[in-house]
């Protein structure tokens, strides 16, 4: 089966609704006053109807990208504690990792907003 999001004229992101294309009985949305949205690309796009294009959110982009760097942090928290067994040498090189996380959302263009790569001693 085929399904087709819809955005009504009216809002500028659209719903979390999906419309199947050969369903005309749906009472929520008339199919003749919504226009044909393509799939959002990914949860920090936003429609903007004007342009009728998805755009990068900013807002949205941050946010993802901060919960993921946190989500990491937590991870790697064990490879710094006291009595975990790792080299002096690993334990440098996993801090250097974690400052670089903190840091990650300071870029100034969303472009270069990514997570630094884990090092092959947190890999695990």
């Amino acid at each position: 089966m085929v399904y087709k999001y819809y955005l009504r004229p009216d809002s500028n992101t659209p719903p979390n609704y999906s419309y199947k294309e050969s369903d005309d009985t749906d009472v929520l949305w008339n199919a003749e006053t919504c226009i044909e949205v393509p799939k959002q690309p990914s949860c920090n796009h936003v429609y903007n109807i004007t342009s009728k294009a998805w755009e990068l959110s900013e807002e949205y982009y941050m946010t993802d990208l901060r919960a993921k760097r946190d989500a990491e942090l937590i991870r790697t928290d064990k490879y710094v504690l006291s009595d975990y067994p790792i080299s002096a040498e690993d334990k440098t090189i996993v801090e250097t990792y974690r400052t670089a996380l903190r840091n990650c959302p300071d870029a100034e263009l969303i472009a270069d907003r990514i997570l630094p790569e884990c090092p092959d001693i947190c890999k695990n």
